[in-house]
């Protein structure tokens, strides 16, 4: 009786064992291998890169802005972002909605979602706004670059929308 209590046990435990070893890839089973390594392949240009750490400064007259860091969701992208305005007067990054993130595909172009109450993004002298600026949509899988706009449809020379890019912001997957 003492030897069955021990081997009843033993028995389910080999059997799971077993069961559980018929589900692992082997070596020189090259169809489990091939449809595993596919699988890989197709997944990756859906899987969002992880967040990106920048030091990406910009100067334009007494403008200067300082990219810190790029995070990915499934609906947008976050820049985390630093502007000093240098200036005696009041300036706007989004005067006319046109903040914006595009990729080096260029078939994606993410907007900015401004806060209701503070579409322009107003700056005012000798102040800093530091902050977290959500774009809307998920970033292309081909892409592999981002340029950060910031009053694109200014002039360059509108002191109080300062035309400003970031470009060449690299991601890393």
């Amino acid at each position: 009786m003492f030897y069955y209590r021990r081997l009843i046990p033993l028995i389910a435990l080999l059997s799971l064992t077993a069961a559980g070893c018929q589900f692992l890839p082997q070596a020189g089973n090259k169809e489990a291998q091939t449809e595993s390594g596919a699988s890989d392949q197709q997944a990756t240009p859906n899987k969002l890169p992880p967040e990106q750490i920048y030091d990406k400064q910009v100067n334009q007259d007494e403008v200067w802005g300082l990219v810190k860091k790029i995070g990915f969701t499934d609906n947008s992208i976050v820049v985390t972002l630093e502007v000093t305005n240098g200036s005696k007067q009041v300036i706007e990054l989004n005067a006319k909605d046109d903040m914006y993130l595009m990729d080096n595909t260029r078939d994606s172009r993410y907007n900015l979602v401004p806060p209701p109450n503070n579409r322009t993004l107003p700056i005012q002298p000798g102040t800093t706004l530091k902050g977290d600026f959500v774009f809307t949509g998920r970033l292309s899988p081909r892409a592999n670059e981002l340029t950060l706009y910031i009053n694109s449809s200014s002039s360059r020379s509108d002191s109080q929308t300062p035309y400003i890019t970031f470009d060449e912001m690299f991601i890393r997957r």
